[in-house]
């Protein structure tokens, strides 16, 4: 399982297991990780949980930096050190390079392979400056929104695509999923579906 390691002048302080989709860092009480630093916002960062994982600045007064170098959003691999306000944090998840190293060692099988040909997806504007373009999913993710405002993310997962919102700013109205609004939980997404973010109507279809 993927987890945080907080430091404070080199020393350890605490682990915290990063198991759910969106978890915040910041001074609030309310965070799931807090932190009692007046360097730190009241909602520092945010560390997101997707086919793979980020660390996303809440448009915090000092920062947010990732190995030495701000960021506003960034994806994170095994090792990497976030710092935030006079603490800093390791990413540490080995569940990659052991995969890989299984995969290595795994004895040849014979398989059928497969000839169905997997489904594609896409997204279309329907109202809106940009109405009638079409965004491919090709990506692990895919933002939509605008910066500093309301934002969501569709993201990829084998063959399922989720919505889930993501932070513009602290006090962004949740984006609008068939006429309702959306938790922090992802949404598991249908052809058909109408998500609605930023004053911009679209559509989730199957790409044909």
């Amino acid at each position: 399982m993927p987890k945080l390691i907080l430091t404070h002048d080199g020393a350890v302080i605490k682990e915290f297991i990063l198991n759910e989709e969106r978890m915040t860092i910041g001074r609030k009480p309310s965070n799931n990780i807090h932190i009692d630093d007046p360097t730190i916002s009241g909602e520092h960062a945010a560390i997101l949980m997707l086919q793979n994982a980020y660390v996303e600045d809440l448009n915090s007064t000092n920062g947010t930096s990732l190995n030495g170098s701000p960021v506003t959003k960034r994806q994170l691999n095994h090792g990497d050190v976030i710092k935030i306000g006079r603490h800093e944090f390791k990413f540490v998840d080995d569940s990659l390079n052991q995969f890989e190293q299984t995969v290595m060692i795994a004895p040849q099988t014979s398989k059928k392979v497969s000839t169905e040909v997997p489904k594609k997806y896409q997204v279309s504007i329907v109202s809106g400056p940009k109405s009638g373009e079409v965004i491919a999913l090709s990506k692990p993710y895919t933002t939509l929104g605008s910066p500093g405002g309301q934002v969501a993310v569709i993201a990829k997962r084998g063959s399922n695509f989720y919505l889930m919102p993501m932070s513009g700013t602290i006090n962004a109205k949740p984006p609008i999923l068939n006429n309702n609004p959306i938790g922090v939980k992802s949404e598991l997404l249908t052809s058909g579906d109408v998500i609605e973010v930023s004053g911009t109507r679209l559509e989730f279809q199957e790409k044909i």
